[in-house]
């Protein structure tokens, strides 16, 4: 008899993917016993559809490089397959109606970060994603999230959801700016990644 996996589906541009992505992962498995993390690269934010990120196939190679060492984390490509705008319910229908997992069903979890909890509601069908997985976000110690919308539904999913955790305050745009104007950002992404970025010419003009 196979054991139901408790997977944490973590979904984000990744661009670069850096510790603070990295950390939240961590905490968030260790915080609630999950047995996987998946990453999940969007080939396109739907809320940042003004802003392209490197293309895709450079994201998910700097993310397994980043977590080739944490034997619990995993890169998935179901967004990268499918035409942008990344939708988090499309995500989690193919997940959820996929052979592999109607094979063998797991308990999945949707993994965010407080940056994303007032965007929430303006996700695509947020009140469809919280019936399909629950959510687990991280939040600084003692952070208290404010009721902001009135759909009582999702702000109790989100209440649930709330982990207290160290969080490492990063911002991808942060490390761009850096990066085009080469400033150190070893204490900010990791090496292998730095060095992909280096070979591969990333970054070199300023993005937002």
């Amino acid at each position: 008899m196979t054991l139901m996996k408790r997977i944490g589906l973590y979904g984000g541009t990744f661009d670069p993917i850096h510790f603070g992505h990295l950390n939240l992962a961590i905490e968030l498995m260790e915080k609630h016993r999950l047995d996987e993390v998946w990453f999940i690269p969007a080939q396109i934010s739907p809320h940042k559809l003004d802003f392209h990120p490197v293309p895709v196939e450079h994201r998910m190679s700097m993310l397994n490089l980043a977590i080739e060492d944490i034997p619990q984390f995993f890169v998935k490509d179901f967004e990268h397959k499918r035409p942008p705008p990344s939708y988090t319910i499309h995500t989690l229908k193919e997940i959820l109606n996929s052979q592999e997992v109607k094979a063998s069903p797991h308990h999945f979890y949707l993994l965010m970060g407080e940056d994303s909890v007032l965007g929430f509601f303006r996700w695509h069908l947020p009140e469809e994603i919280i019936k399909m997985v629950p959510l687990l976000i991280a939040t600084r110690l003692g952070q208290e999230i404010k009721k902001i919308d009135a759909h009582s539904e999702i702000y109790q999913a989100i209440q649930k959801g709330l982990s207290e955790t160290r969080l490492i305050d990063i911002s991808s745009t942060d490390v761009r700016h850096r990066l085009a104007n080469s400033l150190y950002c070893g204490h900010l992404v990791p090496h292998k990644v730095l060095e992909y970025i280096a070979k591969n010419q990333l970054y070199t003009k300023l993005k937002c």
